[in-house]
């Protein structure tokens, strides 16, 4: 009896290098697969490299084409900031202004209650005492009112003049709930005549308001009437060309400095 075999040969197997690991062919064949993308990483470094440098190149050309452009334009800027100073703030008028304000207060009967003293660039309207105020006390007297009047209508019609306030007290000390030291009391008589002059019409970004305590004293505090010389509010008339430099910080007024 005749049997047929109908199984299938198994197929020929190469037989692997044995001196060569597996895990090395699988490596091979991986950076085979991605040694274009470590090239192209490459040129893409290089071409962002080069960009940089580019750009680095350029701004350093067009700098000082640049430059020149301030220049101009700070030209106009400073033709536009420093417009023609209207006719009531020029050297002859200025001097004109200081008349005025001392014929207002004499004929106002307040020449002994109110100095009038002038820089070049800067009136300096000194309130003596105790007329504009009671003494511990920040609401403003009656009697100080028309001089403050005056004072509103002049910086008014003068949009080019900027004003700076600034309240000095004695050496004695104070001690209250509203005013717990002279700091306190000399801000608060500044600012309260700041309040009335904006009350008046006068653009609050036009003032300054100081407050020193006893700490600029125009003479010795040891005498009564040293004392009573120091306590004082301090209206600065300031022309433009002074006032863009103070506006915004504190400098030497006339009380600080020999007048003409």
């Amino acid at each position: 009896m005749t049997f047929h075999s109908h199984l299938t040969p198994f197929p020929k197997v190469t037989p692997r290098d044995s001196n060569r690991p597996a895990w090395r062919a699988d490596v091979q064949m991986i950076s085979d697969d991605i040694g274009w993308l470590i090239t192209l990483s490459d040129l893409t470094l290089l071409l962002l490299c080069f960009l940089v440098l580019w750009y680095v190149k350029n701004q350093g050309q067009s700098a000082p084409a640049q430059g020149t452009k301030p220049a101009a334009q700070a030209g106009n800027a400073s033709g536009d900031s420093e417009k023609p100073i209207p006719a009531s703030t020029h050297a002859s008028d200025w001097s004109a202004l200081r008349e005025d304000i001392e014929s207002f207060i004499a004929g106002a009967d307040m020449s002994d209650d109110v100095a009038i003293e002038a820089a070049p660039d800067e009136i300096l309207i000194s309130f003596r005492d105790m007329v504009p105020f009671a003494s511990g006390k920040a609401d403003l007297r009656p009697e100080a009112l028309p001089v403050l009047e005056k004072v509103a209508a002049v910086a008014v019609s003068r949009p080019a003049m900027h004003l700076e306030i600034n309240g000095h007290t004695d050496d004695r000390p104070i001690f209250t709930v509203e005013f717990p030291s002279n700091w306190e009391l000399s801000s608060a008589r500044a600012s309260r005549v700041a309040r009335y002059l904006i009350e008046k019409g006068v653009h609050p970004a036009r003032i300054g308001v100081h407050g020193f305590a006893y700490h600029r004293p125009r003479v010795p505090n040891g005498i009564r009437t040293g004392r009573g010389a120091n306590r004082r509010v301090e209206i600065r008339l300031m022309r433009t060309s002074e006032a863009g430099t103070t506006q915004n910080s504190y400098a030497p007024g006339p009380s600080d400095h020999e007048f003409q």
